[in-house]
């Protein structure tokens, strides 16, 4: 019987453009050092607001152009805070170099702030 052993791609920190209130940030590839991510699946992501306070959506999309999202969360950064993170409890299969996008929910003291967002993603390999 063969084992699997998951292995963890190294997926760059990336840094959103200065976020803004209810409007998404344009869409950025999730990266490692040696280019665009092929496949996989993804498992969360862990963000490092610029300041306290405010809370960040996220998501994730099948292409550049926002056609499928397959994954949104909203960060929350209140109570002192400067770092957040999601983790599902099942990976999202991506067949296509996924993109993300940031924004500040409306009323919110995050924008104008900047986010450093690493998404967790397994390799997959078919």
């Amino acid at each position: 019987m063969a084992q699997t052993i998951p292995i963890y791609i190294n997926v760059d920190t990336i840094t959103s453009a200065s976020l803004v209130d209810d409007t998404e940030s344009a869409e950025e590839a999730i990266t490692t050092n040696s280019g665009d991510i092929a496949s996989g699946l993804l498992w969360g992501v862990h963000g490092e607001l610029s300041s306290t306070s405010g809370s960040v959506v996220v998501r994730a999309y099948n292409d550049d152009s926002s056609t499928i999202e397959l994954y949104k969360v909203t960060l929350s950064f209140n109570g002192g805070v400067t770092q957040a993170s999601d983790l599902l409890s099942a990976g999202i299969p991506m067949f296509e170099a996924p993109y993300f996008t940031a924004e500040s929910p409306s009323s919110d003291s995050s924008s104008g702030k900047t986010i450093d967002l690493t998404f967790y993603i397994q390799g997959m390999t078919f």
